[in-house]
């Protein structure tokens, strides 16, 4: 095995000093801890010095008890050793974090039946044709495509029709909105870091076909067309 690994396994930490923090696994043996030497430091009282590790294995990523105190936890349960899956939960005295396998793990969220309610029942008008939606560029292997309802929230809160998992895009980011017949707007809600369109930062801008909006770290392409 090579000492660092390009999978793209990372943890998410949930509760704890560092709540919220993206910590990306590169090595063969990733060690968690209270003390400073340890890969992942967790300033934790409840967790000892030498807790854990996080082992590269040729069946995924494990997790191994170091101290021994039946105190490492996987989905609620005391472990010893456990290979990791997608979407575990781990925890470490007062500390929890998620463990996810890879990148596209946790993938754009594409637009729910709550957004789709609100139009239930409500002819579309017959000249409806023209289909608004963003392509994600720089979202994994393959471009993600959704298909925009007016007001659909974009950010890294579960909350969102659009969930973008970024440190760097605030809650709720920015939203878009129809103001007329296939034409579409985007607000910054206020955002830590803003919203960009064509790479300059804006409070409110009118969508024109091909425009790129960049939120965080994702760029996204606004496409119009007709069905």
């Amino acid at each position: 095995m090579s000492q660092e690994q390009t999978s793209g396994a990372y943890l998410v930490i949930q509760k704890g000093s560092l709540a919220g923090k993206r910590i990306e696994l590169w090595k063969e043996c990733t060690t968690i801890g209270r003390s400073r030497d340890s890969d992942i430091f967790l300033e934790d009282i409840t967790v000892h010095r030498k807790q854990a590790r996080i082992l590269f294995t040729d069946n995924g990523y494990a997790l191994r008890d170091d101290h021994g105190s039946g105190d490492c936890f996987v989905n609620g349960n005391s472990v010893v050793e456990q290979l990791l899956n997608s979407g575990d939960e781990l925890q470490f005295g007062n500390t929890q974090m998620t463990f996810f396998a890879n990148e596209g793990t946790r993938p754009f969220q594409l637009p729910s039946s709550r957004g789709r309610e609100l139009h239930m029942g409500k002819t579309p008008a017959p000249d409806s044709t023209l289909i608004a939606r963003l392509q994600f560029t720089n979202s994994g292997s393959s471009v993600r495509s959704i298909e925009l309802l007016s007001g659909m929230t974009i950010g890294r809160s579960r909350e969102c029709d659009i969930f973008l998992e970024d440190l760097t895009v605030s809650r709720h980011h920015a939203t878009i909105n129809e103001v007329a017949q296939g034409q579409y707007e985007i607000v910054d809600n206020r955002s830590a870091t803003g919203t960009f369109v064509n790479g300059k930062p804006v409070i409110r801008c009118i969508l024109n076909e091909g425009d790129q909006l960049q939120i965080g770290n994702t760029i996204m392409v606004f496409r119009l067309t007709r069905a």
